[in-house]
């Protein structure tokens, strides 16, 4: 029977008479297998280690969105040097789409349970209990001693003080003068990291620009987990934390666990900003105060 003559009696397109014959593809049980159309930006594997990160973020209060898995996408073509059509750092939409029809069986959107999008009720028992039931589970598994607990926050202080105190002047004047720092603009980021039995991570330079990434190295060589001696790293959902599948995979190797904190609950559970943050602002602010009473002269980033 030709080409032609069994299309019409079985109703199949020529075209795919003529690919399921083709020897190429074996038997007709093969050739049907075979999936037609435009590969996949990243391979099979590739995609199942990405659905793996997705199942280990959400169990860790990480909780990936669709806007999270376009960035990530981009990140793990780059690192496999795979060519990739996304632009500006980020991957389609119609990627994502697909990407989660794909691996639907594993995966799916589901809105947080007892999480608001605000901080005042994001802080709830709920959240709270379910944080420290996972805390839990983490130290039953490895034992973590006050020593091989950290918690680290990330804060920006600026030139200019961010509390100003009253000054003691003239009763009714409507306008008092306080000479202050200039370039508002000016903006160094302090990461601070500390352990459970109160050591200190050395910090790095705070004058130039430094991935979260690149301090998270500076952690290990300090911290010095082992797989007999790992260690617990307590952080805040950030971003750079929550999208950086580099650093993920540097704590794995490194034997580190990283548990994240309840969305919207830093200001009531980050230890460091409840503790540390606070007096270092406003202990740097009486320093600022009393360099530009000395100096009479503001005080700019390369001061600092």
């Amino acid at each position: 029977m030709g080409w032609k003559k069994a299309s019409k009696h079985f109703n199949v397109p020529k075209t795919t008479l003529i690919r399921l014959s083709n020897v190429k593809y074996g038997t007709s049980e093969e050739a049907v297998k075979v999936k037609r159309g435009r590969p996949t930006v990243l391979s099979k594997d590739i995609e199942e280690e990405l659905v793996t990160y997705c199942l280990a973020m959400e169990a860790s209060f990480f909780g990936l969105t669709r806007a999270d898995l376009r960035r990530i996408a981009v990140q793990l073509a780059e690192r496999n040097q795979i060519a990739h059509p996304f632009k500006n750092e980020i991957a389609g939409k119609k990627w994502v789409r697909l990407f989660l029809q794909r691996h639907k069986s594993k995966l799916s959107e589901r809105k947080p349970t007892g999480t608001s999008y605000s901080r005042a009720l994001g802080f709830s028992k709920e959240n709270v209990e379910m944080f420290f039931g996972l805390l839990d589970e983490v130290y039953e598994k490895e034992k973590f001693t006050p020593d091989r607990i950290y918690n680290v926050d990330e804060s920006g202080i600026t030139v200019v003080q961010s509390k100003v105190a009253k000054v003691v002047g003239l009763r009714g004047k409507k306008q008092v003068a306080s000479l202050t720092s200039g370039e508002r603009g000016a903006l160094i980021t302090v990461v601070a990291c500390m352990s459970a039995s109160g050591s200190f991570v050395p910090p790095l330079d705070g004058f130039r620009q430094i991935s979260f990434t690149e301090w998270f190295r500076h952690f290990i060589k300090f911290s010095n987990p082992t797989k007999e001696k790992p260690v617990l790293l307590l952080l805040d959902g950030h971003f750079s934390h929550t999208q950086n599948i580099d650093l993920i995979d540097l704590a794995k190797e490194n034997h580190v666990t990283i548990l994240s904190l309840p969305p919207h609950c830093s200001h009531k559970l980050q230890p460091l900003d409840k503790t540390f943050m606070g007096p270092l602002k406003i202990h740097y602010s009486d320093e600022i105060r009393q360099w530009l009473r000395i100096n009479q002269r503001p005080v700019t980033a390369r001061l600092m």
